[in-house]
């Protein structure tokens, strides 16, 4: 009877000390600081930057710091740094225990475009404040700039053998390419047949030179079995 006794008291007194510490743990929670963030104090720039100028990045992202280093909004930072006109592209990265480790990929022009913007290889257009000198300018109307970009691109293979380098090409709103040379000159080679009439001046060049060694100022490929040709200096 005694034992029984015993074993009884000694659940009770187990009893009371799962409520105790369950209220002393509770009592703890309520204490305990809601908001410890891991403090964010480096923010490390990588990659081949010379464009974009570290400023730029800083006071792009003057906004999107705070939260510490769980609490910073990663996918905000990558628009930020991605916002300004030379960034192709950003990866953001947290490093423990304090840092934010943003890879950025610059843009790289391989054309004017419109006269006022930008674009790399993808066709892509962007702003930047200032253009480089030195690319090929080319032109066309809202969205042909994929169209543009690779029709300049054939242009170039093509026109190599014949010593001659496109400088421009536009397209303009009636669908006309119009090319121009690095030497000056200009190539008109209207909307329709185009490649036949590349054709055409690519088989006809070699005599032409051995004709004249002047540089050609206007080449009108839009004749349907031939096209006029007028030389630089000439009156």
């Amino acid at each position: 009877m005694s034992g029984g006794i015993f074993q009884g008291r000694r659940l009770l007194m187990v009893l009371a000390l799962g409520i105790a510490l369950t209220a002393a743990g509770s009592l703890a929670l309520d204490h305990w600081p809601q908001e410890a963030p891991l403090p964010l104090e480096t923010v490390r720039f990588d990659g081949d930057l010379n464009r974009v100028q570290e400023g730029d990045l800083r006071e792009a992202l003057a906004d999107q710091l705070d939260g510490g280093l769980l609490g910073v909004d990663v996918g905000g930072v990558r628009r930020a740094v991605e916002s300004l006109a030379w960034v192709e592209s950003a990866a953001v990265r947290r490093v423990w225990p304090d840092t934010l480790r943003i890879t950025v990929t610059e843009q790289t022009p391989v054309a004017q475009w419109g006269g006022a913007a930008l674009m790399n290889a993808e066709a892509q257009v962007f702003r930047p404040r200032t253009l480089p000198e030195g690319l090929p300018s080319l032109s066309g109307p809202p969205g042909s700039a994929a169209r543009v970009l690779a029709k300049y691109q054939r242009l170039r293979i093509d026109l190599a053998p014949l010593g001659l380098t496109p400088s421009g090409l536009t397209l303009d709103e009636r669908r006309a390419w119009t090319v121009s040379l690095k030497d000056g000159g200009t190539l008109r080679l209207g909307r329709e047949e185009t490649e036949a009439r590349m054709a055409r001046l690519i088989n006809a060049w070699p005599r032409m030179k051995q004709a004249q060694s002047r540089s050609v100022a206007v080449v009108d490929l839009r004749y349907p079995n031939g096209f006029a040709l007028r030389w630089q200096d000439e009156e």
